[in-house]
């Protein structure tokens, strides 16, 4: 049996390494060989149950045998180097897809970058794309500090491509973390608890809302990893409390720490925890309001004996921590910070959930499509969370606040959207493999043949990495490329005069000045480039996007030189219209700029100096 949900849990990582019409027949495949075994196994079970005696014990059908238990292992690190591999690969090409067709733009994937390289830089988390200035903090937008641990991939990896990498490397190790996480909860009861984890596991490797978070190029994939740390630590709540050798204290201060980590990820998470644990307090307060008035029969009774509340006491004190560092996170975040700085520099979190979409993105849909996500959802967690009640009561109202939101993609769940259920989803299939519930094999095999069913039916699991180019015009695409290998040249050297007319095809355009010291000089030259054109900028230039040309008089004093790029004829008529980029155009030619140097398709001017 273990060999099947070793072959089972390599499904996705095959399909990332596959051809994207291969995806929904081999998915339908698995999802018909699963449902076949589903039927088999249970007939198989009632068949056993009808044979066997009544003073026999119950079938073993479903659990592993010594050999299974030895071997699973080496079966898991072998699923784990292979899903790394694949998912590699799979990562390399979407990237590459997506960068040669232009759409790394500047929401959100260079506006991110652009706040991690100016952490790197010093600066903090200023954003020339997050605010009305041009100067402000991308902390009143989203008061997300956390993501400062992706810096080091924007420092190390050049071309603007240390998102991308970061992001998929926390994708990677945060699934491998909840593997082993849930293995080493089931290693020593894998004869009791073998099924649930085979089937947690293969949930894992496959899970949709995993991919979606960890495929998102967003930083809130953080929360994937923070998330499991904080809830690992909430776990060794009752260790503590039956180790007296240990220091509650270190307890609480380790757990504090993990809550703040887990908060600084994004200014919502908090709302979420709230939502999660309040069935659970419920619970608790039930079950000790419960245990109090029989104490108080039995204590009428002689031989009347005090219960233990020892494990309640343990949870009730870490609740009242996390809930009490939540408030006072709540408090600076919300009240104490925005006190802080020029808020209206920036575009706010409140500003933005309020702004209205375009009629051209995708809109909230209703109820039915309201009730298929959340079974997809659950599907995606197993089915088997349904046996933990309080859990999927918490994981139920975190999905209301997608549910009322007005947001599109936020309404449905979408890419890096899942950040708020996955860790508890993923966190709730850990208790379903501590608790003592007990599946047969026909039901884990029912959970799986949900799972693969749900995944066959969306066409974006995984993403096709050979990407249809939006643009409609191929040669104009052909062409930008062509005059991208220039443009960084430009930028680079020091013009004191324009260079007028184009260049000859195929010849290489001479300037009329040497380079400049690039070290003294990498911080002092400005890009105001287009939005679909960002990203081939180098990132030894600060890039704000185009629409701050009319802050440049403010931008252009901490520079040494300012250049515009564009090219009005790249780009797309619904959401960025042609006449729009000619309007910056306009205030570009009002500023007195310079113009620089044209290609076949992008243009380069320069902006008078500021004092």
């Amino acid at each position: 049996m273990v060999y099947l949900f070793f072959l089972f849990s390599l499904v996705s990582p095959f399909l990332f390494i596959s051809p994207k019409n291969f995806h929904a027949p081999f998915q339908k495949g698995v999802f018909l060989f699963l449902f076949f075994l589903t039927i088999l196994n249970f007939w198989k079970e009632k068949k056993s149950k009808s044979e066997t005696k009544p003073n026999h014990s119950t079938t073993n059908i479903g659990l592993l045998s010594d050999k299974q238990i030895t071997i699973l292992p080496y079966l898991l690190f072998a699923s784990c180097v292979f899903f790394l591999i694949t998912s590699t690969y799979h990562a390399f090409h979407l990237t590459k897809s997506l960068a040669d067709a232009f759409l790394f733009q500047d929401a959100d994937y260079i506006g991110i970058s652009d706040i991690l390289l100016s952490i790197s830089n010093g600066e903090g988390f200023t954003s020339g794309y997050y605010s009305e200035s041009g100067e402000g903090s991308y902390l009143h937008h989203h008061f997300a500090p956390g993501m400062l641990v992706l810096t080091p991939f924007i420092s190390w990896i050049p071309n603007k491509l240390g998102l991308a990498l970061g992001v998929f490397f926390v994708y990677q190790l945060a699934t491998i973390l909840w593997i082993l996480w849930a293995y080493q909860i089931s290693k020593h009861h894998l004869k009791e608890k073998g099924t649930k984890f085979l089937t947690f596991w293969v949930l894992l490797t496959n899970q949709l809302y995993l991919y979606r978070i960890g495929s998102s190029f967003h930083f809130e994939v953080l929360v994937l990893v923070f998330g499991l740390f904080f809830f690992y630590v909430w776990e060794q709540r009752e260790k503590i409390q039956n180790a007296p050798f240990l220091s509650p204290w270190i307890y609480y201060n380790v757990l504090a720490l993990s809550i703040i980590l887990y908060l600084s990820q994004k200014e919502d998470i908090g709302i979420y925890l709230l939502l999660f644990f309040l069935p659970t307090v419920f619970g608790i307060s039930y079950k000790l309001w419960k245990k109090k008035k029989n104490e108080n029969r039995d204590a009428q009774q002689p031989s009347g004996s005090p219960t233990d509340h020892s494990q309640e006491k343990a949870t009730i004190r870490s609740l009242t921590l996390v809930f009490s560092i939540v408030f006072v996170w709540f408090g600076f975040v919300f009240f104490i910070y925005p006190v802080f700085g020029d808020r209206s520099e920036s575009i706010t979190w409140t500003k933005v959930l309020t702004q209205e979409y375009h009629s051209a993105f995708k809109q909230v849909t209703g109820f039915k499509k309201t009730l298929d996500i959340f079974l997809e959802i659950a599907i995606s967690g197993g089915l088997g969370i349904f046996q933990m009640v309080p859990e999927v009561i918490g994981i139920g109202l975190i999905y209301a606040t997608h549910i009322f939101s007005s947001r599109p993609w936020h309404h449905e769940v979408y890419t890096y959207y899942s950040y708020s259920l996955v860790p508890f989803l993923l966190y709730s299939g850990i208790l379903w493999i501590q608790s003592e519930k007990k599946i047969n094999l026909s039901f884990a095999f029912l959970i799986l043949t949900c799972l693969f069913w749900k995944n066959s039916l969306d066409q974006n699991y995984p993403l096709n990495t050979k990407i249809v180019s939006p643009w409609k015009n191929p040669t104009i695409q052909k062409e930008i490329h062509s005059d991208l290998k220039d443009i960084n040249l430009i930028l680079l050297s020091s013009h004191k005069e324009a260079i007028l007319g184009e260049p000859k095809e195929k010849q290489n355009p001479k300037y009329p000045n040497e380079p400049l010291d690039l070290k003294e000089n990498s911080n002092r030259i400005f890009v105001f480039a287009q939005y679909n054109l960002s990203f081939y900028i180098t990132d030894k230039k600060t890039t704000y996007p185009l629409e701050q040309i009319k802050n440049s008089s403010s931008i252009c004093k901490k520079a040494n030189v300012c250049y515009v790029v564009i090219a009005e004829e790249f780009t797309d008529e619904i959401l960025w219209p042609k006449s729009r980029i000619l309007e910056y155009k306009k205030e570009l030619e009002n500023q007195k700029g310079v113009f620089v140097w044209r290609g076949k398709q992008i243009e380069v001017w320069k902006l008078p100096q500021r004092n």
